[in-house]
């Protein structure tokens, strides 16, 4: 993928996917954010916690990283309609990375100090 359509794909893409897990939070509960392709590094949505909900959970705050393989962000530029469904669907999702993963974003903790999750596809 060309810068382009790597900005592209921040900038109308990513930070909803960031605002549309945020907003499943109350305010200062976590913080969600894009960070951009740089470096070779791909473009990833980060969501961390400052504190845990409760006292249960895993040894560590959220830090999760959510990165789309190339194709799937390719795909999604040429055929962006169903990505308002890919965006109500994400709290379905998370529960479903929580099943696959040691995540738990109800207490906004996780077994490992990074979680990176590599996804294939914006299906809902």
């Amino acid at each position: 993928m060309n810068a382009n359509d790597w900005q592209k794909f921040e900038d109308e893409f990513a930070i909803r996917i960031a605002e549309r897990i945020s907003s499943l939070y109350r305010a200062q509960q976590v913080t969600v954010d894009v960070v951009r392709h740089e470096n070779g590094h791909p473009s990833r949505v980060r969501i961390g916690a400052e504190s845990r909900e409760g006292d249960t959970g895993f040894p560590y705050l959220l830090n999760v990283h959510l990165t789309w393989r190339e194709r799937a962000i390719e795909q999604l530029l040429t055929n962006p309609d169903n990505f308002d469904a890919y965006l109500e669907s994400l709290p379905g999702k998370m529960q479903g990375w929580m099943q696959e993963r040691p995540i738990d974003f109800g207490s906004r903790t996780q077994r490992e100090p990074l979680e990176r999750l590599y996804l294939d596809h914006f299906d809902a």
